[in-house]
């Protein structure tokens, strides 16, 4: 399917109910999606008329400016830059209130945390811009952000399927309400793709049919061919080999002379798979190395890692074990680099951050500021007229009793979290964290789920406190904390168990999960840059898990047996995880 723009459904028409802003303030958010649409098309031109119109442009639309030049950097594929403008964006948008731009900024920073699987960030954008776009916002960037979110629960690495169905299913049910056909189409490919990824592949075959016929009536080839070529894949899954070449055949005589060299790519690759699983490895080697070849030439790791996988079994097939061994050997390289790619672009969010907050901290300056100058306004004015003093101390005193419960309030959210809260780290203390866990035994117990207990410790900490001071121990707890938050799912719960000392709770996790996702924690740990704190300090951490056992599992058993791994992984070697 044809992606849905964002800008696209900006500029839908505003609610009914919703109340209509002063002309000016209009015309000036017409200029503004007028730029989004524009960067949708040409990135550059954009970018020229930001620089155009940003002299002297008011608060708001100089706010839809900058947005409309970070789309600009993400359509030009500098997504870099463009998070640096999300980011900023969001930090404005608060500030001054402005509550349609910021569920516009929230909805591309959420995307863009999802890309670099910020999974946890991203959920909290998305969240948060649909839950503005319910009272501010249209129909059309409502169904939208319900969309980023179902794309975000059905990322290959969040795997939460069932929330992806859910979400997908309002979507549809919106623009079937709408009479949105375009809509319909691609959320019934959407929803036939989620199942596909659960395995449940005669439903799936029913949604991606359904989503092909309606293609069909719009006739829009490149759609259709997208259609039928999932079609293909998923009957070549369930053994239908003849019927899924057939259709395969289809849509190369529906691309033509004419087709996108990355669209022949991935078809080929496609069909590649499918005579594969037919059995017929020397008519699917070809389809293969021709995917390979362009893919290499875009360094494309993630078609590559695909690729590098079916080759290797396909070259086994037919008996040639020394390039079934390369390939294999090509296939952990790009998994590898894969890896590395996701903890630099963690880096990157993490100094994307620290611009964000020295931004924050200006605009808080100035806001302090202007406040200033509006008392004294106010004092002066005061002087002149009596009577109007007389009513601003009426409502000074209603203001000062304001802030005093606003204050009261906020200390008993202070208190609440500092009994829940590791002062150091944020994450949740001892005490918390165990009261978590019980919860999550409980459930899993009932229903028959899974659940997983990792115990982590950083290795030779006490070392770094005696010889770089506890202030540097302090520091490297803080990072490590911030890292194992990074890494773990969004269901998932990290706390500090004391000192060095840290437990991770794996809810619906299986074992083989439960251990993919503890080495995503080593690593995140093991990529840490502490070369601020000391030029040789490279920190890493062992782990180790247990797993549910039976219906009777108490918290103690599971949180010994984590300890137990904990020990085998600092007596083998360190910077390890156990089970």
């Amino acid at each position: 399917m044809l992606p849905i723009l964002l800008l696209a459904l900006a500029s839908a028409p505003a609610r009914a109910d919703a109340p209509m802003p002063d002309p000016a303030a209009a015309a000036r958010f017409a200029q503004g999606e007028n730029c989004m649409e524009l960067a949708a098309v040409d990135p550059a031109a954009a970018r020229e008329r930001v620089r155009q119109l940003q002299p002297g442009a008011k608060p708001d639309l100089a706010l839809h400016l900058r947005i409309c030049d970070g789309y600009a950097e993400e359509r030009a594929g500098r997504n870099e830059q463009a998070l640096v403008q999300y980011e900023a964006a969001v930090s404005e948008a608060r500030t001054r209130s402005l509550q349609r731009l910021l569920a516009l900024a929230l909805a591309l920073r959420g995307e863009q945390n999802g890309l670099r699987g910020l999974y946890a960030a991203a959920i909290s954008d998305l969240k948060e811009a649909y839950q503005l776009e319910l009272e501010v916002g249209t129909p059309a960037r409502q169904v939208y952000a319900l969309g980023a979110i179902a794309n975000l629960y059905a990322d290959r690495n969040v795997k939460d399927y069932d929330n992806a169905l859910a979400h997908y299913r309002k979507v549809l049910a919106a623009n079937e309400a709408a009479g949105n056909v375009q809509g319909q189409a691609t959320d019934l490919f959407n929803i036939g793709s989620t199942l596909e990824s659960q395995g449940k592949l005669d439903e799936a075959l029913q949604y991606l049919q359904r989503a092909l016929e309606l293609d069909r009536k719009r006739g829009v080839n490149e759609d259709i061919a997208f259609d039928e070529k999932a079609v293909a894949v998923v009957l070549s899954k369930l053994g239908r080999h003849e019927d899924a070449l057939r259709l395969l055949g289809d849509v190369e005589r529906r691309y033509g002379k004419d087709a996108a060299p990355d669209d022949l790519a991935a078809f080929r690759l496609s069909r590649g798979v499918a005579l594969k699983r037919a059995g017929r490895y020397a008519q699917a080697l070809p389809d293969i190395d021709a995917a390979r070849a362009f893919f290499l030439s875009q360094n494309n790791l993630r078609f590559l890692e695909t690729i590098h996988d079916e080759r290797a079994q396909v070259l086994a097939a037919l008996g040639d074990w020394r390039e079934a061994f390369n390939a294999r050997g090509d296939y952990q390289v790009v998994r590898q680099k894969l890896q590395d790619q996701l903890l630099d672009e963690r880096t990157t969010r993490l100094r994307v951050l620290f611009d964000s907050e020295q931004k924050q901290r200006q605009n808080e300056v100035l806001a302090r500021e202007n406040e200033l100058a509006q008392r004294e306004l106010r004092s002066a004015e005061s002087a002149r007229h009596w009577q109007l003093a007389a009513l601003l101390l009426a409502l000074g005193g209603i203001g000062a009793l304001a802030l005093l419960m606003s204050r009261q309030v906020k200390l008993a959210r202070t208190m609440r979290e500092l009994a829940l809260t590791d002062e150091l780290t944020r994450l949740p203390n001892r005490r918390h964290f165990l009261a978590l866990a019980e919860a999550a035994l409980a459930h899993a117990q009932q229903s028959g789920g899974t659940l997983a207990m990792a115990g982590l410790d950083i290795d030779f900490f006490k070392k770094v406190n005696d010889t770089y001071g506890h202030a540097a121990g302090d520091v490297l707890l803080q990072r490590v904390a911030h890292a194992l938050r990074q890494a773990i799912r969004p269901s998932d719960t990290v706390g500090r168990m004391g000192g060095e000392e840290f437990s991770a709770l794996l809810r619906d996790a299986a074992p083989d999960q439960a251990r993919e996702i503890a080495e995503r924690m080593r690593a995140a740990v093991q990529a840490l840059d502490c070369s601020d704190i000391a030029p040789d300090l490279k920190p890493t951490i062992s782990i180790g898990l247990s797993q549910l056992s039976a219906r009777g599992d108490r918290l103690d058993s599971l949180c010994k047996r984590a300890d137990d791994a904990l020990y085998r992984a600092k007596e083998n070697g360190r910077n390890r995880v156990e089970s």
